[in-house]
């Protein structure tokens, strides 16, 4: 089966063209998760520091974040079927680096959560308008890189990780008290620049016209689905304290300002050395193994700095936590590809996200709120979500193989 397309749509990529076009699409989820999302991790002890936040303020901001994601993902199959997947991807991004930009605007609370959750609407829309785009790319490139293709979209976010670990420190250093201002503003305008080589990428895909989608999953798509699905909302609980506490949880356990970058830029390496790692493994019909194999490798970088804050146990943490993290969304959409007819994988995409979502806008909440009670909270809320992750990842071994006649 394929997709319907309009008249004009290009045709799609395939062979080497196809990884090009998917790393053009990468700088979505660059703005959308590594700007949008991840940044906070970086920015937040200066806006705690300057802000005089507790823990659990610290937190909502995240969890502002996560609400505007879920909401966004909840609207993204009618936007994607009332305007198609390049025009949402494209006016979702625009809209994520705007919000990200004017997060500099101001220090009050209402207005950073404000900014804080229309980011992770937009994000939400660009990286599921993204992800199925990708998807199409992946069905038009020969089998053995298909896994390869999702691997460099998602890899996208970890480039953000990567590039802010590299410039964020430096630019905040510099900057002073306040510099955090300063940090949004820039990270802003790198993102509009992003969404000019990403819409050019995305104009490069074939898809389906407006309106020509199959609409939300019935139970009997879902049902076969269903412990891939409790693994990936795992998933969503479990590694967002680890990406919005880190840097403030190894800085109080006194890891200098250099170390703790080459941390952050360790993260993002990983991800973004992710494709050549875990290509051939996504390529795969193996179920949820895949998945489940990413899960255990990010729960046990996760686990790594609270047995030990020492540097080198440290950098090996962001090195398993990095080269995993995003490559399990990737995983989700080779699920989705495998086990639903083409028509559906906007619905599928959609359902997924839906599902992260739900469950990352706990965790930053429910961190920092076991932060605020002791001393040793950070850690024991670092401990949880690692052993949420290990369980995500039992689960999604759990999954099997779903055969279509797609």
């Amino acid at each position: 089966m394929t997709l319907p397309e309009s008249p004009s749509a290009p045709r799609p990529p395939a062979g080497g063209a196809a990884l090009w076009v998917a790393a053009g699409l990468a700088l979505g989820p660059m703005v959308a998760l590594g700007f949008g999302r991840f940044s906070y991790a970086l920015l937040l002890p200066p806006m705690r520091s300057a802000l005089h936040w507790t823990y659990t303020q610290a937190g909502a901001m995240n969890t502002a974040n996560g609400l505007g994601y879920l909401l966004g993902a909840v609207l993204a199959p009618r936007l994607l079927g009332r305007w198609g997947a390049r025009p949402a991807f494209v006016a979702s991004l625009l809209v994520t680096a705007l919000t990200i930009a004017l997060t500099a605007a101001s220090g009050a609370l209402g207005w950073l959560l404000l900014m804080r959750f229309l980011t992770g609407l937009g994000g939400a829309v660009t990286f599921t308008s993204g992800g199925l785009l990708t998807a199409q790319v992946a069905s038009a490139a020969p089998t053995r890189q298909a896994g390869a293709v999702l691997s460099v979209f998602y890899a996208g976010a970890s480039l953000g990780i990567l590039l802010t670990g590299l410039g964020l420190p430096a630019l905040l250093g510099r900057a002073g008290p306040e510099g955090w201002h300063a940090g949004w503003l820039a990270l802003g305008l790198v993102s509009l620049l992003g969404l000019a080589v990403a819409g050019r990428a995305a104009g490069r895909v074939r898809t389906a016209a407006p309106g020509t989608d199959a609409g939300p999953l019935g139970w009997a798509q879902v049902r076969p689905l269903l412990r891939s699905l409790l693994a990936y909302a795992c998933a969503g609980l479990g590694y967002v304290a680890y990406t919005t506490f880190s840097v403030t949880y190894l800085r109080a356990g006194g890891l200098g300002t250099a170390a703790v970058s080459l941390f952050w830029a360790l993260l993002g390496l990983a991800g973004v050395a992710a494709p050549l790692v875990w290509g051939r493994l996504l390529s795969r019909r193996w179920g949820g193994r895949p998945m489940g194999i990413l899960m255990a490798t990010m729960g046990a970088g996760a686990a790594l700095p609270v047995v030990s804050t020492a540097p080198p146990t440290v950098f090996l943490s962001a090195a398993l936590f990095g080269v995993a993290a995003l490559t399990v969304v990737a995983s989700t959409t080779a699920l989705i590809r495998q086990s639903l007819r083409p028509a559906q994988w906007g619905a599928g995409v959609a359902l997924y996200t839906v599902t992260f979502a739900a469950f990352q806008s706990a965790g930053p909440l429910l961190t920092g709120a076991l932060a605020d009670g002791g001393p040793a909270g950070l850690r024991l809320g670092l401990g949880v979500s690692a052993l949420v992750l290990l369980l995500g990842a039992a689960l999604a071994l759990w999954q099997p193989a779903i055969p279509t006649d797609g």
